[in-house]
């Protein structure tokens, strides 16, 4: 069964180039997007999703906002949120850490780290079936 990965930035080609990374490694995954942290919180308290790769600075509600409640939260305290930001300032990884992140990822984007990140949270999910269609582009 495929995990859902719910990508929240505010740069549609910044969705494009993670979801196209992460089809690429044939992980057996479905996605979802959010481009503010209060999408994040909505999109969450709908269905929960396996994994949260999660931009710092975004409209509305910032990542790090968005990171804390949803680890106040006891229906997503649990969601591994991967950091994955152009915010890189001295101290920004300790407050991503704080605020919930459990890893931090700096833009432009490692391909390679970005894929053994998510295989690590993900529990390593098996190649996707030839035979399964993304319902998600």
């Amino acid at each position: 069964m495929p995990r859902l990965i719910l990508i929240a930035d505010d740069n549609a080609d910044n969705i494009l180039l993670i979801r196209t990374i992460l089809k690429r490694a044939a992980l057996d995954v479905e996605f979802a997007d959010a481009q503010t942290g209060q999408e994040v919180l909505d999109f969450a308290a709908k269905k929960i999703p396996d994994l949260i790769l999660l931009d710092l600075k975004m409209p509305v509600m910032d990542g790090f906002e968005a990171a804390a409640a949803l680890k106040s939260n006891t229906q997503t305290s649990d969601v591994p949120i991967i950091a994955v930001t152009a915010q890189a300032m001295l101290g920004d990884r300790e407050k991503a850490i704080e605020a919930g992140c459990s890893e931090y990822i700096t833009k432009p984007v490692d391909r390679t780290l970005l894929i053994d990140i998510v295989k690590k949270y993900l529990g390593n999910p098996a190649p996707r079936d030839p035979a399964h269609h993304d319902t998600n582009n």
